[in-house]
């Protein structure tokens, strides 16, 4: 077996090994590509005899080429790899016009203008030409007009054949389109689009350049414009081998000018074009590939292919529906941390994203995690090479690198401040333009007295001025001293202790210059050498191989390396710093936000898509709608194992105070949520979990882990909201409700949640008895048992609870329902202890000895189902005796017979005892034995559970019948909660109260006593 065919499957390896010349790969979201990729051109240079350096192969993104090389150097070893011409488009292109760009007049050391730089000239060209056109409309129309590789001129010819009034409005940006060429020109600068349209001249007037190109591979090639298509064929006009790797279900950068229709141009043009079609999908669950292919289907226009899963079906995805953006956030929060906590440690919060078709939605969001205490990240957030320190001194270096650089040297003109004002910037600037040179070098015939300003300027400012241009050029003396790659690294140590950079941070920034400080240090780490580039996910360039008959231009060593980190720096359009994400030994785990767009290609466990409306998806300015669509299948395909789709009911109107309904994606057609979608999370299981696991070829977890994270839940169940997106609660908008987990949603022998009352019905009294599952309260009951009890809003008297709930006779306990008469002689009976400590007893002894401390319980061990059982789950069933209507027993499942949660503890309002008996309360749960507790002794840990509902289970029973609990169900009930530290701290003053530890036992005797 062929080392590099190991792992392919049947179409891979023919996509591979396939002999044609020119080969498409449909592939569709994970199904290998780069893989596939990778192996093909690892099968080009070991069967075909191919030298690497005769090898094209461009990506999109420096982190795809990184991923290339790393996976290159491990199949055909690192001196194989490093030598093949391998990067994204542009910074491929800069590499031939650094080495050829004089044959095309392009003169020595040019410099590339990012995006600021750019914005820059056209708001000047603007202003001075008195334009109308907004900054960033020119930008991106100026930068369309590139891609599709239309020079002023040859728009020119186009404006002709235009009506008046669209001649009128092209011939304004035309304007602008000159003269901001014309002020790049000056500035001996190139923009990111000029590098391609520049390199496509060099190639098509001097083909030789290219001569040696044996084979051109290209990644992501549903995502090239026009020009990109034409540099690839330009790179393969030799030998016209040609690999293509794309998805056209996967195409979404239109507004970035990529045309899907290259592929249909790619094979009209190659009449021998071999297309092979990759169906397995290796990333994702069954349901969610069957949903996001319904999504993607509904675009007839589409070549038809079909997607494969390899994995399990899991569980379906979810289209959740909320009230507003507000709950949408907050459920979000809410399913994270239930995801989380039941599956034991199985999933991290860096396994979950937010993915957003604009990044304006993320605010309701960070709200929610900050209040929340999530961490997360926000993917193509601020970038590194853009904070302020980091910019000063990488504008110095542009300026050493390249004086022509005006907009580079405004930035760093008057930083630190050197007493040169604004008034003073704008005098040098006008008085360049006038005199049509570079800035740089009216700056210093200003200096040395060759030109003058239209004010004469002030000796602070020209003194500020000369220590400027010394500057510069001590630090260009400084790099023609360097020979090697290490100049950028010395540069900016240089320019850092000139200025004393390190003091003007701490003066400007005296909050935070420790970490702004850390970020030139950091820059400095990454200027060092090729190698820090690849960990700082720059691209690693490679040099060009001599051609016979064209000659290269050489530079000085120590230019050439500052030329290339510049550019490399230009060019790095996701690079960040390495954040100090450490707490110990583990790195911070995070939740990803990011928008739509900048997740192509990632993958994460869970995927949250919110705002799934009209108006979002598809976007309210979107100008293609097929492309939209495309852009939700990308999102759905990002999921591995759960996926969540969310849509807020109502949603604010901008600008008009109120909230307007919102309506589904037209994407999202009933038919296909009906049966793709569910309306709630899922319920996560073990078998859900196992699943989970299983995709994520992960180990799963044990039922302990499951069960030990359950403590901090509200809720099992995603019942925050009822499905149709309605509060299920008591107030709208409370946020921060939970429900201790001991206390389980009641519901009634349908299945459907018993509602709760409003605040308002709090006071009217317990109206029906409900079966309370005493998940918290194991109480030394291994098999689980069911309690007749109805939550009582406010804090009971005893002799409240005798008035009420006078005590059943043995004749209407026998009137109890069958299956209730079953459950307690069945499988749920409570025991009679036979002697104290009895494990299946509930007798006052018995509780003594569940008190008797930590130590009972370490010793009988977590008690575990013998067969394996899902984890546990709220949807139990509840039966009112008050209407004894049949149905299933409420019983708690035996994996949560074991599982103790200490509940949040109710804290009572001060009593009001009856003015006529001061003696008519007596505190509960005490046991009937006195020397069971004593109060000073007792553990917080005691406390807690000494005071549960289960501790008064028998409080009530009839002495004469000490087991009377097991044996029938009092017809209502009610509980209240209290600590001993309640009653330590309690007032010297009693009020009456006789303070008893026997509870009921001594209420009873007394008020027999006075009955008597």
């Amino acid at each position: 077996m062929d080392p590099i065919l190991d792992g392919l499957n049947h179409a891979q390896c023919q996509a591979v090994t396939s002999s044609g010349s020119v080969i498409q790969v449909l592939a569709p979201p994970g199904s290998g590509k780069t893989k596939t990729l990778t192996a093909r051109v690892a099968y080009l240079l070991t069967h075909h005899g191919y030298q690497p350096q005769d090898v094209i192969c461009c990506t999109f993104t420096i982190k795809a080429s990184r991923e290339m090389r790393e996976r290159l150097a491990k199949s055909i070893g690192e001196k194989l790899e490093s030598r093949l011409i391998l990067g994204t488009f542009h910074s491929i292109c800069r590499r031939y016009l650094v080495k050829y760009g004089y044959l095309i007049g392009l003169r020595k050391g040019f410099g590339i203008a990012d995006s600021d730089d750019s914005r820059a000239i056209i708001r000047r060209t603007i202003k001075r030409l008195k334009s109308g056109i907004e900054v960033k409309a020119a930008q991106g129309r100026i930068s369309r007009h590139k891609a599709h590789g239309l020079s002023p001129d040859a728009l020119a010819e186009r404006a002709k054949a235009l009506a008046e009034k669209a001649k009128a409005a092209e011939q304004e940006l035309l304007d602008i389109y000159r003269e901001y060429e014309s002020a790049l020109a000056a500035s001996n600068l190139l923009d990111y689009d000029d590098l391609l349209l520049r390199c496509a001249d060099l190639l098509r007037q001097h083909p030789q350049c290219v001569s040696n190109v044996q084979a051109v591979l290209v990644d992501e090639f549903q995502d090239t414009n026009i020009i990109q298509y034409e540099l690839m064929n330009l790179f393969a006009a030799r030998h016209r081998r040609i690999t293509i790797v794309g998805d056209p279900d996967q195409s979404i950068y239109g507004f970035r000018s990529a045309e899907i229709q290259n592929l249909n141009r790619m094979q009209q043009r190659y009449s021998n074009t071999t297309v092979v079609l990759l169906e397995d999908n290796y990333r994702s669950a069954g349901s969610i590939l069957k949903a996001a292919q319904d999504v993607i289907e509904q675009d007839e226009s589409r070549p038809a292919k079909a997607l494969q899963a390899t994995h399990t079906f899991g569980t379906m995805p979810v289209l959740r529906r909320l009230p507003n953006p507000s709950a949408e956030a907050h459920w979000i929060v809410l399913e994270i941390k239930r995801c989380a906590a039941m599956t034991g440690g199985l999933l991290r919060m860096s396994d979950f994203a937010i993915l957003l078709r604009s990044a304006s939605l993320s605010t309701q969001i960070e709200k929610a995690f900050g209040r929340a205490g999530i961490p997360y990240r926000m993917v193509g957030g601020r970038k590194f090479f853009d904070r302020t320190e980091v910019k000063i001194l990488l504008n110095y270096m542009r300026v050493v690198s390249h004086t022509g650089h005006s907009d580079a040297l405004v930035n760093i003109v008057n930083v630190p401040p050197r007493r040169i004002g604004d008034e003073t910037i704008k005098q040098l600037t006008g008085g360049a333009e006038k005199a049509k040179v570079p800035l740089w070098n009216f700056i210093k015939d200003v200096i040395q007295g060759r030109r003058s300003t239209e004010k004469k300027l002030q000796k602070p400012a020209e003194q500020g001025l000369c220590v400027l241009v010394n500057l510069i050029e001590a630090a260009r003396q400084k790099l023609e001293e360097c020979e090697d790659a290490s100049a950028p690294r010395v540069l900016i140590e240089f320019i850092a202790e000139r200025l004393s950079f390190q003091e003007y941070l701490i003066r400007t920034y005296p909050l935070d210059e420790d970490s702004r400080w850390a970020n030139v240090k950091e820059l400095m780490h990454q200027a060092t050498d090729v190698a820090a580039f690849e960990e700082a996910e720059v691209d690693k360039e490679t040099d060009l191989p001599e051609i016979e008959g064209v000659e290269q231009q050489q530079a000085h060593p120590g230019e050439e390396a500052l030329t290339r980190f510049l550019a490399n720096v230009a060019l790095a359009t996701e690079i960040t710093t390495k954040e100090e994400e450490q707490e110990g030994d583990q790195p911070t785990e995070k939740v990803t936000i990011s928008t739509i767009h900048a997740a192509k290609g990632l993958e994460w466990p869970v995927v949250f898509v919110p705002a799934v409306y009209d108006g979002s998806i598809p976007h309210s300015r979107a100008e293609v709608i097929e492309e939209e669509r495309r852009l939700l299948y990308v999102a759905m395909t990002r999921a591995q194992a759960l996926l969540y789709l969310s849509v807020p009911i109502r949603q604010p109107r901008l600008g008009e105070g109120e909230d307007g309904a919102t309506t589904l994606s037209p994407f999202l057609p009933p038919k296909l949520t009906k049966s793709r979608f569910r309306p709630t999370g899922p319920s996560l299981d073990e078998k859900v979990v196992y699943a989970i696991a299983d995709i994520l070829h992960r180990p799963r977890p044990s039922l302990e882990d499951m069960y030990k994270g359950l403590e901090s839940l509200p809720s099992t169940l995603d019942d925050r909201w009822t499905p149709e997106g309605e509060e299920d609660g008591e107030e709208d908008g409370e946020e921060d409700r939970s429900r201790p987990l001991g206390i389980l949603i009641f519901r009634d022998t349908s299945g459907e949640p018993i509602p709760k009352r409003r605040r308002s019905d709090m006071n009217q009294g317990p109206t029906s008895t409900t079966y309370m599952s005493m998940t918290g309260y194991t109480m030394n009951n291994p098999t689980g048992f069911t309690l007749p009890t109805t939550a009582s809003s406010g804090f009971t008297s005893a002799r409240d609870y005798i008035t009420a709930n006078p005590e059943p006779s043995a004749r209407s306990a026998s009137k109890l329902p069958a299956d209730v008469v079953a459950d307690a002689a069945g499988a749920n009976k409570l025991k009679s202890p036979s002697k104290p400590g009895s494990k299946d007893g509930l007798a006052q002894a018995s509780i003594s000895n569940f008190f008797a401390g930590p130590g009972a319980s370490q010793k009988r061990g977590p008690v575990l189902p013998n067969r394996q059982q899902p984890p546990p789950s709220r949807k139990y069933e509840a039966l009112s005796s008050q209407n004894q209507r049949p149905g299933p027993r409420s019983a708690v499942p035996l994996p949560l017979s074991s599982h103790r949660v200490q509940p949040r503890p109710l804290i009572p309002t001060r009593p009001t005892l009856e003015p006529t008996n001061p003696d008519g309360y007596t505190w509960m749960a005490a046991p009937s034995d006195p020397t069971a507790l004593k109060p000073a002794k007792m553990s917080v840990t005691q406390e807690q559970n000494s005071n549960s509902p289960s501790a008064d289970k028998t409080a009530g029973a009839d002495e004469s019948k000490p087991n009377s609990s097991t044996s029938g169900f009092q017809s209502a009930s009610t509980f209240h909660t209290t600590t001993m530290s309640m009653i330590q701290q309690a007032p010297r003053r009693t009020l009456g109260i006789r303070r008893s530890m026997n509870g009921w036992q001594d209420r009873m005797k007394r008020e027999g006593g006075q009955n008597s």
